[in-house]
């Protein structure tokens, strides 16, 4: 589960040079550099998990809240006026988010669920994402085990929502990836059950992807080169 992509590794390396690790409460680490005017960090986290956080610009603003244990975070945020907001519930959640540009938005939400095989509150789901110009907002959130979910949007004005939830019953192991590199784009992808993929790419303006699949098992992969495309699948 835990394939980083390059971009990231990259980024976050430097962070971890440039910044000195603060111990927290119970053992938790905190690492953070702010360089600019009136940014803003707030961070509660329990038990061995891990925040790393490198701020460059002004007015950029996280909140990060990990309750339970070997929670990891990293964020950057390059650039001005970025904002994002991390909750992970449960145990052994990573998010890795990279904001360049101005503007950006984004909320990640990671947790076990309430019932099936989150056995003792161990969820395990991880997400990759990063936001290169201005204005673009994602909105994630995974509820079960080992859920992955993958989003770079480059350019300016980009939306992305995605849910990935296991049944009761069984492990999730869902993966969504979605790349929006142009104007304009939206893309909502909902997966409920276990051992789903999509992956919706949109080259150029003004596209649409709505993709949900219920089930186990289910694949669906879309491609928009172009302006104006709309594209919608269902599939159970």
């Amino acid at each position: 589960m835990r394939k980083v992509p390059g971009m990231l590794v990259f980024v976050f390396t430097a962070a971890v040079l440039l910044t000195t690790s603060l111990l927290g409460f119970a053992q938790g680490i905190g690492t953070v550099t702010q360089v600019g005017l009136e940014n803003f960090v707030y961070v509660y986290q329990e038990v061995l998990s891990e925040v790393i956080i490198l701020q460059l610009g002004d007015r950029n603003e996280a909140s990060m809240e990990q309750f339970g244990a070997e929670h990891i975070a990293g964020l950057s945020q390059i650039g001005n006026e970025n904002t994002m907001e991390i909750w992970q519930l449960g145990q052994r959640d990573l998010v890795l988010a990279v904001q360049g540009g101005a503007g950006n938005e984004g909320s990640i939400s990671q947790m076990h669920s309430s019932a099936g095989t989150s056995s003792g509150g161990v969820s395990d789901n991880d997400a990759f994402t990063y936001q290169g110009g201005l204005f673009n907002r994602l909105n994630v959130l995974q509820v079960g085990d080992d859920n992955t979910t993958s989003i770079y949007q480059i350019d300016n004005n980009n939306e992305v929502f995605v849910v990935q939830e296991q049944f009761p019953l069984g492990a999730g192991r869902n993966a969504a990836l979605i790349v929006q590199a142009g104007v304009n784009n939206w893309a909502s992808a909902l997966q409920l059950g276990a051992q789903q993929m999509l992956r919706s790419m949109q080259f150029g303006n003004d596209n649409s992807s709505t993709i949900s699949q219920t089930g186990s098992g289910n694949r669906t992969s879309v491609l928009q080169d172009g302006s104006g495309n709309v594209f919608s699948a269902a599939q159970s």
